[in-house]
């Protein structure tokens, strides 16, 4: 439906692979990280400030809180 909006009908294919092809980046850069994020996090048990397990869920409400904020309209793609 997003893509419907955004893109004209000769472009729509171009558009999904480029879609297809970062969700593949993605699904194969996201363990990745998360185990780099986890491997951190057990290094900074006994931390001052954010020990391990609350940096873990910090790290992943700033990357949510980033996901909900592009959803707002001054982030929308909009056809002209």
């Amino acid at each position: 439906m997003l893509q419907n909006k955004v893109v004209d009908q000769h472009q729509r294919g171009a558009a999904n692979g480029l879609a297809m092809t970062l969700q593949a980046i993605a699904s194969a850069i996201g363990p990745t990280c998360g185990r780099a994020l986890l491997s951190w996090s057990l290094k900074r048990q006994n931390a001052a400030f954010l020990p391990g397990a609350q940096m873990i869920f910090f790290i992943l409400n700033v990357i949510e809180g980033l996901g909900v904020l592009s959803t707002f309209k001054p982030f929308l793609i909009t056809n002209p």
